[in-house]
């Protein structure tokens, strides 16, 4: 039973972000190294905006390399 509850919660909580995620304009981003996906523990580049975590984009080869070498 508790483990339906947090699940359930886990629900309620995920389709709000997706709601903001989907409201945002995503108007500030910046390079970050996140997770392929929820199972993977491959890390990979991508732009996230800074208001809602959401991925934005694919940085280029040489935008990698500026934000590798800051």
């Amino acid at each position: 039973k508790k483990v339906a509850s947090l699940i359930e919660k886990k629900r309620i909580i995920s389709k709000e972000i997706e709601d903001l995620q989907n409201k945002c304009v995503h108007l500030n981003k910046s390079i970050k190294s996140t997770k392929e996906n929820e199972a993977s523990s491959t890390f990979i580049f991508r732009w996230i905006c800074n208001e809602c975590e959401v991925v934005v984009g694919i940085p280029s080869e040489p935008e990698i390399i500026k934000y590798i070498n800051r």
